[in-house]
C-alpha cells in the first residue's frame, strides 16, 4: 500500500509540474514560393561528383533573395556539409542526398560536450543563428555517420564490438 501511494504521489507531482511548465509557442515557418534547383548551380546526380559547393551556393542564393525552396530533384546527390538559412531544402521523391564518406570534408569545430569544451566534426546539415529552415519532401537523406562521426569504442554497445577472436 505504501508503494502504491508513493507511485500516485510521483505521478501527481509529475502532472502538476508538466501543467505548470509553459512551453514556447511553435510558429509555422513560411517560405516564399520561389524554388531554386541545385542543378542550376552545377550539382550533378551521378553518385560520384561532390556537390557541396553547388548545394551551398543554391542555398546562399535563395537566402539572398529573401528565402524560398531549394530543390533536390530525383537522383543520387553526394555532398559534404550543407548550411541552411531561410530555406526549405526540399527533396523530391526519388532524390537521395548521400553525405560524403571522406572525413576531410567535415572540419573540426569547437563545441562543448556535457558542459566541457570539446572538438567535433562539422555536422552534415547545420544552421547557426538561422531563421526559417526546414527539410521536407519524400526523398532520402543518408548522413553516412560511420564516416564522419568519430565514436569511442567504449561508447558502442557490446554487440557492436568485434569478438576477441577476430
Amino acid at each position: 500500500m505504501k508503494k502504491l501511494s508513493l507511485v500516485f504521489a510521483f505521478i501527481f507531482v509529475a502532472l502538476v509540474s508538466l501543467r505548470a511548465q509553459k512551453l514556447p509557442a511553435i510558429k509555422n515557418t513560411l517560405f516564399r514560393k520561389d524554388s531554386i534547383s541545385i542543378s542550376k548551380y552545377g550539382a550533378k546526380a551521378d553518385g560520384m561528383l561532390l556537390n557541396t559547393k553547388s548545394i551551398n551556393a543554391a542555398i546562399d542564393a535563395c537566402n539572398k533573395k529573401g528565402g524560398g525552396v531549394v530543390l533536390a530533384p530525383q537522383g543520387l546527390w553526394v555532398a559534404g556539409p550543407v548550411v541552411l538559412n531561410n530555406v526549405n531544402l526540399f527533396l523530391e521523391r526519388g532524390a537521395w542526398l548521400q553525405f560524403a564518406n571522406n572525413l576531410n570534408e567535415y572540419a573540426l569545430t569547437k563545441t562543448n560536450w556535457e558542459g566541457l569544451p570539446a572538438g567535433r566534426n562539422q555536422s552534415p546539415i547545420a544552421a547557426t543563428n538561422a531563421t526559417s529552415i526546414a527539410i521536407t519532401g519524400a526523398g532520402v537523406i543518408d548522413g553516412n555517420g560511420d564516416a564522419w562521426r568519430m565514436e569511442k569504442k567504449d561508447k558502442l554497445s557490446e554487440s557492436l564490438h568485434p569478438p576477441a577472436t577476430w
